[in-house]
């Protein structure tokens, strides 16, 4: 199933790649999707936190 979401290129150093192959592999998923969900859930994690009263949102300064 083709898709036609954006694509970027990153550079990831060996053991980051093996990792994340390791990890979609046990998740039954491609490395891209598995870097999706990663995404996905932080960002949910960051939506929570800041619906919670009196947090600040965490946001990366850039």
């Amino acid at each position: 199933m083709s898709r036609n979401y954006p694509q970027i290129h990153i550079r990831l150093e060996p053991s980051v790649m093996e990792f994340l192959r390791r990890c979609a592999r046990h998740q039954e998923r491609t490395v891209g999707a598995h870097i999706s969900f990663l995404l996905r859930r932080e960002m949910d994690k960051e939506e929570t936190e800041e619906a919670q009263p009196g947090s600040t949102p965490s946001s990366v300064s850039e």
